[in-house]
């Protein structure tokens, strides 16, 4: 029986870097049996902006021959995020929003007025909106939010259970939403890789017209036999 630890095997595929609107690919690692997740994690982006993860094979760790890794319909491995829709964590800049602007988070709508009230989903001001958004039979379910003087940030709670959506109408003001933080991830057997032809090895592109930080995490799992992973520090139950 293997331990859990040695059930998966967990690497970097891309260390955290910033990329300007720009493509960049990582390491390639064995990959002979399982399947493989790599999680795409990206930091700031604003409104439009997109991110990208493409999974690549090659015939070596080098990259070479390298070419996209796809699927029963011959369509390439990829996952792309879009700023505000189903991420992480959103700020909402309310620095310059004037009463009648509105705030959409997950389909739910409030509405800057003169004063907060939560039964009518209007908020006066970044604290108004928290309690708002934080009401149990008004607010959005699943997210929490706070605020640090006018911006505030909504994020998932239970963490990583919900994803959120955000949006600003300007009806007079402007209300400025961007994202914080925003993940996805592609997962594949190893039969989609191109093995006959000698391709044992993963590697993923990440592509982003933001100027972000990107990371990539690969996840291959489950093993057959003991995964060999080596690491700085452990602690194993």
């Amino acid at each position: 029986m293997l331990r859990l630890h040695e059930e998966s095997r967990m690497i970097v595929g891309l260390l955290p870097q910033v990329l300007d609107n720009n493509n960049v690919t990582g390491g390639y690692a064995p990959f002979k049996t399982g399947y493989l997740r790599a999680w795409l994690q990206v930091a700031a982006m604003a409104a439009t902006k997109t991110a990208k993860i493409e999974l690549l094979q090659a015939t070596d760790a080098g990259g070479t021959a390298a070419k996209a890794v796809k699927d029963q319909a011959a369509v390439a491995i990829a996952a792309e995020i879009t700023a505000n829709t189903l991420v992480s964590e959103v700020t909402i800049d309310l620095t310059a929003a004037v009463a009648t602007d509105k705030v959409t988070v997950n389909g739910v709508v409030f509405t800057m007025a003169g004063a907060t009230d939560v039964t009518k989903r209007e908020f006066a001001d970044a604290a108004g909106l928290v309690l708002c958004i934080n009401s149990a039979a008004y607010g959005v379910a699943g997210v929490v939010a706070a605020a640090v003087g006018a911006v505030v940030t909504v994020s998932s709670s239970p963490l990583g259970e919900t994803a959120i959506t955000a949006v600003g109408t300007n009806v007079a003001g402007t209300v400025v939403v961007a994202t914080t933080h925003a993940q996805a991830f592609v997962d594949v057997p190893v039969g989609l890789l191109d093995l006959h032809g000698g391709y044992y090895w993963a590697g993923a592109k990440v592509t982003t017209t933001a100027t972000s930080v990107v990371a990539v995490v690969f996840d291959f799992y489950p093993a057959r036999w003991s995964q060999a992973q080596a690491v700085g520090a452990e602690d194993v139950a």
